[in-house]
Order: structure tokens, then C-alpha cells, then sequence
């Protein structure tokens, strides 16, 4: 594994159970960063959004990540001339980046500008960047290539240092121009444009060049720089491109817009493939899907710049108080017995949390409601029984309680009749009887914050999971799960998406969404800001004030396996939560839990990324159910002293 920074843990038996030294504290080394922004001022490739890119970077790195001024580089048409964004300014600059780091070091490259592709004359497609002089100069002589990135950066990153680099730009010119104009109050006549430069006609190569490598992010996977702590962000796919936009008032990347709007927030996720969702979600109306990669996989659960590590080194000793308040839950198990669409783990998924909660959590039995067809049928987990048991978690809730909600079944995405979801779509969890007629039969993400978070006492605090998936490909009627009712031979080869297509009629975005994506006036009045069943708590201003943690099963355009662990049938997000909560002796702070939970998925369903999110950045730093206490038995198991508690493999 790789010398990762991680959040600590709360207790010995993680780090020992799993032998990850990512969740040890380490103290930072230096830091540097390089910003470029291009703008092309007074040419036919102008763009308004780049220098604007920089300046909001260089903002969010002083503000959130302690830079000092001196610790950055900007090279922009803002600055003196002898820094601006030349072919060979830029590379004083990556050497200046390298100098004197070491292991331990972190290196930060953002560049906003036209990006570009050509073709070799071996037919080869080399990626690019454009510094100012390309546009007079001759190509590839004023260019960047791909090759060039590699060389004076990835390849010569120091060993044991961390560079993050992000290009805000596209190297795909497939689309001409962006048919679009984001509506504002005062937005100014701007359509946005593609940051891509069409190379000139005259463009010529030289039969030296050495050949592409994979271009400047997709090579990191190549294995040949598999020792290095890399990460690199890119606006968009290798076939889209990177708007130059108007967003809050301002011209910059749709791209860093979202960037800086993620980081700013108080309860922004610190790993790298969380933010590269809030960032997807935050621009999620942009014909741009932004993309992350890096040389390990388990890189992607890294804290974003190290960020974790001032949060732990301040909060690790800190008391967090206990809730002397009622415990309740309510866990929802639907697995569709006898229907074409069948599971199998998901009232094993209630029992397994019902144990862990009793046993280790001090959660009495009269205050767990199982909806799950294992229970008498007036506790089957049809839709009016679901919604009754939410108004039973809340009956007579104070500032004291801890409140557990849990749904494991099939979730699905249908079309979004009220114009509020700028995606056109709403996230559904479906009930036992969702047989019946859409979208009355299913409960929509809505559906549940009107009844259960916009509810939820102040200084009560709520935990929610989702072991169901809200993606997945459309399949023909019957096909997909026409084999549902059999067990493979060997039940470890059991493996089924947690997802229900959604009817036909209801497949496609709603009608204010329907136009081009970037055609829609988003108004701040109608829009909740906040989708699906977890992003709501972190974005809608309204429950901020509250303590929610809300935990999925997987991204947003992943599949939530049902699959079997432990001779048991059960949903691996369950399963692999149960097992951190066993390694870590049952007492977590939410951060950690996450780290561990996504290692252990990633063993065995790497496919499948656990998310969480909650209300309040400090929220990140609580206890699990505010247990602070960890179990001795569970600690000695950890330690190796004694056989596996085993709390979560019996299934009680």
C-alpha cells in the first residue's frame, strides 16, 4: 500500500485488524501550489471564466487549506508579463512546483484553459494543453503534450509526495458548441463554450515527438506509476468538453465552479471520490460528467489535500457527549418473496442490525420495529406500513434521542412530475407492494424528507442507511430476474443488483427538465438544493441545524450488491458496515467508520463505494450512535487474544 494520510481511529483494534496505516495521524510537510488560468484575451479563442478559476482556487486554498501566498504560484494575463501562461513559463513553473519537496509533501497544479487533441503521423491521438502562445505559435512547438505532463511532473514527483493535479479544459472537439445559456437574475447574453481549440490547419508535427502514453489522466492507471501518491481531476469525459460558463455572477468553469462550491461547504466530504460526486452532483445540468483517477485504488478514500488531519488532530481527544435521550429504530427489510424480482438478504439486513444495536448499542427490543416479511403480516414492509413506521420513530422524539433508520430492498429512479430535481429525476425506495401502480406505490427521496428529516426534533440525532441503488441498466420485462427464485450451486456466487427499473413511462426527466440540460432556468426558489436520499441533508440549508448522517450503499450510478458473506444472505454494504463496527470494537468516529467500511468493500466489491453524508463538517467527527465506549470483548478479538465475538456473522 501506499504512504497515505488518513483520519486516526478511535481505537487500537482498527488499525490492527485491518493493518492500514492510512488511519494513523501524520503530520503535514510543505505544501506548493502552481494555478494557471488562460483567458486568450482579444483572440477568436477567447474565453472569460479561466483567470476567474484561479483566483476562486487560490481563495479556497488560503481560506480551507492553509496556503500562504508565498507557498503559491499564479500565472495569469492578470499578472506581470513575465508571468504569463507562456509554453515556458508554465514549465519554470512545474519546476519551480518540485523544488526542495520531499516525502511527506504536497504539490497542487490546477490549470483552466483550452485543452486540444491532434493526431500523429503515426495516427496516434496526443492530448494537450494550450498556453497563451499557442495561438500564434507553431504546433506542437507551443503546446503542452501529454508526454510533456508526464515528464516534468507525474514521472519526477518526488517520492513519498502527494500531487493533486486538476485540468479544467477538454480534449475532445465532437462538440462544436454548447446549445445552452444557464438563466440568472442579471446573467449577462453568454452562451457558454467548449474549452477546447481547434489545432490550425497548419499545424505541423515532428516525427521525434514521443508517442502518447495514454494521455494526461487515464495513464496514472498504466501501472508504471503505481509508487507514487497521485491524483488527477479533469473536467470532463475523454468525448466531452468543459464549459467556460456564467455561475453566481461570475464567468468560470462549470467544472472549478463546482470544485469551489463542494469545498466550501460546511459538511463537504474530505476523500477524493466524494467530492468527485458533489462536484457531479453540483453541476449535474452540464452535458460534462468530470472524472477522477489515480494510481491506487485505495487512493480514491484519501482525505482530499490531507484535510482529515487538522479536523482529528484538533477533535481526537475531544468529548462528545453521550445521548441520556430514548433509542428507537426502525429497519426495513424487503425481499419481494415469491416476485419476479426477488431478493434474498434483505430481511437478513434487519435481523443483523436489530443484533448489533441490542448488544452493542444498549438498544431495548420494545424499541425496534422490524418491517420485513420474516414478521407477522401486519408488519409486512408494504408502503402505508413503511410511512407509519416513520411516524413511530418520531412519536414523542426529543433533543435527547438517537434515532435509527434503515431501508434494505430495491431502490430504482423514476421521473420527476414536480420540476424540483434539476435532474429531472427522483431516487426511490421501493415497498413490498410496489408491484401496484408507479409512482403511488414506490416513496420517493421527498417523500422521506417531508416525513422524517423536516420532522426530526432539534438536537435529536438520525442515522440512515440505504442498502438499495437508485442506477442500473433498463433490462427487457422479466428478463433480468426470471432465475431470482434459484440459489446458485455454490451460494458465493450469489450476486444481485438492489435495483427495480422503474416502468417505462416513467423512464425519462421530467418536463421542466426535458430541454437540453443547460436550457433549464434553475430557480433558487423551487429547486431544494439537495437530491436523493443522502446529498439533501448536506445541501439544503433547511437542516443544517440538525444532526443527520446519511449513509448509501453506493454512488449514485452504482449498483448495491445482494450478495452472500458469512453463510448468510445480506447486502454487502450491510455486511461490510457490521464488520468495520466489529473492528473497531463497536465505537467509531463517523469518519473513520467510513474509511474502513469502504477498504472493506473495496476487497471484495470494489465495483460498489459506500457514501455518507450529514449536516455539519464537525458531524464527521462523531461517535457512531455516540458510543464512546469500546467493547472489551471485541477489542480482545481484534488483538487476536480471543475467537471473533462474531455479533455480526451469528445473525441473531
Amino acid at each position: 500500500m501506499g504512504q497515505g494520510q488518513g483520519c486516526g481511529s478511535s481505537s487500537s483494534g482498527c488499525c490492527q485488524a485491518l493493518g492500514d496505516d492510512r488511519f494513523m495521524v501524520r503530520a503535514p510537510g510543505k505544501k506548493k501550489a502552481l494555478l494557471i488560468g488562460i483567458n486568450y484575451r482579444g483572440s477568436m479563442n477567447e474565453l472569460r471564466g479561466c483567470i476567474n478559476d484561479v483566483t476562486h482556487q487560490q481563495q479556497v486554498l488560503k481560506e480551507h487549506y492553509d496556503f500562504a501566498d508565498s507557498e503559491m504560484m499564479i500565472l495569469t494575463e492578470d499578472q506581470a508579463k513575465e508571468k504569463y501562461p507562456t509554453k515556458s513559463v508554465i514549465h519554470s513553473g512545474l519546476r519551480w512546483l518540485k523544488e526542495g519537496m520531499n516525502s511527506g509533501d504536497l504539490l497542487f497544479v490546477h490549470y483552466s484553459g483550452h485543452g486540444s487533441q491532434f493526431t500523429l503521423p503515426d495516427n496516434t491521438v496526443a492530448d494537450c494543453i494550450c498556453p497563451l502562445d499557442s495561438l500564434e505559435g507553431k504546433w506542437p512547438d507551443t503546446v503542452i503534450l501529454d508526454t510533456e505532463i508526464h515528464r516534468e511532473l507525474y514521472d519526477t514527483v518526488p517520492s513519498g509526495a502527494r500531487c493533486i493535479a486538476i485540468f479544467d479544459c477538454c480534449h475532445s472537439g465532437t462538440i462544436a458548441n454548447l446549445d445552452v445559456k444557464r438563466a440568472l437574475p442579471v446573467a449577462p447574453e453568454f452562451r457558454p463554450k467548449p474549452r477546447f481549440m481547434t489545432p490550425p490547419k497548419s499545424a505541423g508535427v515532428k516525427t521525434s515527438l514521443p508517442r502518447p502514453i495514454g494521455g494526461i489522466r487515464r495513464a496514472l492507471v498504466s501501472g508504471k506509476l503505481g509508487d507514487h501518491l497521485l491524483w488527477v481531476f479533469s473536467g470532463c469525459q475523454d468525448d466531452e468538453t468543459s464549459a467556460d460558463a456564467y455561475e453566481d455572477g461570475q464567468f468560470q468553469g462549470a467544472f472549478t465552479w463546482g470544485l469551489v462550491k463542494s469545498l466550501k461547504f460546511d459538511s463537504c466530504a474530505t476523500d477524493y471520490v466524494g467530492l468527485l460526486e458533489q462536484i457531479r452532483e453540483n453541476i449535474d445540468i452540464y452535458p460534462q460528467t468530470p472524472a477522477l483517477t489515480t494510481t491506487k485504488t485505495d487512493y480514491l478514500t484519501y482525505p482530499y489535500l490531507g484535510k482529515d488531519l487538522a479536523v482529528v488532530n484538533r477533535l481526537l481527544d475531544s468529548a462528545v457527549e453521550v445521548p441520556t435521550g430514548r433509542k428507537k429504530a426502525l429497519l426495513i427489510g424487503c425481499n419481494y418473496r415469491g416476485k419476479k424480482f426477488e431478493l434474498r438478504g434483505c430481511a437478513n439486513d434487519a435481523k443483523h442490525r436489530k443484533s448489533v444495536l441490542m448488544q452493542c448499542f444498549g438498544y431495548k427490543e420494545s424499541d425496534i420495529l422490524i418491517l420485513s416479511e420474516d414478521e407477522p403480516r401486519d408488519r409486512w414492509p408494504y408502503k402505508q406500513n413503511i410511512l407509519a413506521g416513520i411516524a413511530w420513530l418520531l412519536d414523542n422524539a426529543t433533543d435527547r434521542d438517537m434515532l435509527v433508520f434503515h431501508f434494505s430492498g430495491h431502490g430504482s429512479r423514476i421521473t420527476d412530475s414536480t420540476g424540483s430535481d434539476p435532474s429531472g429525476f427522483n431516487d426511490v425506495i421501493c415497498p413490498l407492494d410496489c408491484d401496484r401502480p408507479w409512482p403511488e406505490s414506490v416513496i420517493s427521496d421527498f417523500e422521506i424528507h417531508e416525513a422524517l428529516y423536516d420532522r426530526l426534533p432539534p438536537g435529536a440525532r438520525l442515522e440512515c442507511f440505504y442498502d438499495c441503488c437508485h442506477a442500473g441498466k433498463r433490462e427487457s420485462a422479466g428478463s433480468s430476474y426470471r432465475d431470482s427464485k434459484l440459489i446458485p450451486m455454490v451460494p458465493e456466487e450469489y450476486n444481485r443488483k438492489r435495483f427495480l427499473p422503474p416502468p417505462e413511462a416513467l423512464t425519462q426527466p421530467g418536463n421542466s427538465f426535458a430541454m437540453s440540460p443547460l436550457s433549464c432556468v434553475r430557480s433558487p426558489v423551487k429547486v431544494k438544493k439537495g437530491k436523493g436520499f443522502r446529498l439533501a441533508v448536506q445541501t439544503h440549508s433547511g437542516y443544517k441545524e440538525q444532526q443527520i448522517w446519511t449513509w448509501t450503499a453506493c454512488q449514485r450510478d452504482q449498483a448495491a450488491a445482494d450478495c452472500y458473506e458469512d453463510a448468510h444472505f445480506q447486502g454487502a454494504f450491510t455486511w461490510a458496515f457490521l464488520r468495520a463496527l466489529e473492528a473497531n470494537a463497536f465505537s467509531a468516529r463517523q469518519s473513520t467508520l467510513m474509511q474502513v467500511v469502504r477498504r472493506i468493500m473495496g476487497s471484495r466489491y470494489p465495483q460498489q463505494v459506500p457514501a455518507m453524508s450529514t449536516t455539519n463538517r464537525n458531524n464527521f467527527d462523531r461517535f457512531h450512535l455516540g458510543n464512546r465506549q469500546p467493547m472489551k470483548q471485541a477489542l480482545a478479538a481484534a488483538d487476536g487474544k480471543t475467537a471473533s465475538v462474531g455479533y455480526i456473522r451469528r445473525g441473531l
